[in-house]
């Protein structure tokens, strides 16, 4: 799944989640089958919270 073949109002709502936790269940609500890759880099951290970060897995930390 990509971030870019999200509906723009479905990314706001992404962009809106604060922990992992709520980024999951935003998922789970939407019926959006996440990859084991996909799951992992969520619910281990990646790169959440990295400010104006519109893919929370290309995102880096300068």
């Amino acid at each position: 799944m990509s971030f870019d073949d999200l509906s723009p109002e479905l990314r706001e709502k992404a962009r809106q989640c604060t922990t992992p936790e709520e980024l999951l269940e935003l998922a789970k609500r939407e019926g959006i089958q996440l990859a084991e890759e996909e799951l992992q880099a969520i619910s281990g951290g990646g790169n959440w919270g990295t400010p104006d970060c519109d893919h929370f897995d290309t995102c880096t930390v300068d």
